[in-house]
């Protein structure tokens, strides 16, 4: 039982650094990653580890194995986005700000959107999101689950599935990137006011306006996450690879 444990540790962590390798070599879909015999050399795990690495980044979605080809960097669906997006984010800290960068690009036109066809029932969730920012203000992660649930709402307004479907795989990224400036003090209170000026225009049905207050509301997040990292690498939480070897727990 113990050695099966360890097995599927040294599985978890060397399919962990396989991707890796995928996203620091810059490998696009249907490229070929390095035989299996140089893997293990570079894992330092045995032939099986890396099998069942390989297959279970098969399962998710993010290589395919091929006969007489190997391991293939596969397209990848919306977990497979997710799980790469995440690994990004560690071995790349600059790609938080591109985050945030993607976040102005969507987020000032989805307030304008929602502007134009939100309805009273999607004011009303809004705003209960709001008051849950409201009365979790002490309390960084409800407070944190409170403003995604807003954000979720605002996007919902846009009638838009398509972009719905593009938003699911970098919700729980963005939950994270939030937990980063939660804490920083004072910051909750401001945020939790841009919110409330956001919801204002969306309520009213002024689209410029509730593009403006939300392009506000991200540059003022991404002065606090400046802040809260002083422009260092950003943990979000996401485990780091360990060493692997093969008499590991």
């Amino acid at each position: 039982m113990a050695g099966q444990k360890r097995r599927t540790k040294l599985r978890d962590r060397a399919a962990e650094r396989i991707l890796e390798m995928v996203i620091s070599g810059n490998l696009s879909p249907g490229e070929r990653l390095p035989p299996e015999r140089e893997l293990c050399e570079r894992l330092g795990v045995s032939r099986t580890v890396v099998r069942e690495a390989l297959n279970l980044l098969e399962v998710r979605g993010l290589l395919e194995i091929e006969h007489g080809r190997g391991a293939v960097v596969s397209g990848g669906g919306g977990h497979a986005v997710r799980d790469t997006l995440e690994l990004l984010l560690r071995v790349r800290p600059r790609a938080l700000g591109e985050l945030l960068e993607i976040r102005r690009i969507l987020e000032v036109e989805i307030a304008g959107l929602a502007a134009e066809r939100a309805l009273p029932e999607d004011v009303r969730a809004m705003r209960e999101a709001l008051d849950r920012m409201r009365t979790r203000i002490d309390a960084p992660e409800g407070y944190v689950d409170a403003d995604v649930e807003f954000h979720a709402h605002l996007a919902r307004c846009t009638r838009n599935e398509v972009l719905l479907v593009m938003l699911e795989p970098v919700v729980e990224l963005l939950r994270a990137s939030r937990r980063v400036t939660a804490s920083l003090p004072g910051t909750a209170r401001r945020a939790l006011r841009e919110h409330a000026a956001i919801l204002d225009r969306v309520a009213a049905g002024d689209v410029e306006g509730a593009r403006c207050e939300m392009r506000a509301h991200l540059m003022a997040t991404a002065r606090d996450m400046e802040r809260a990292t002083g422009g260092q690498v950003v943990d979000l939480g996401l485990r780091r690879p360990e060493r692997l070897t093969e008499g590991g727990s």
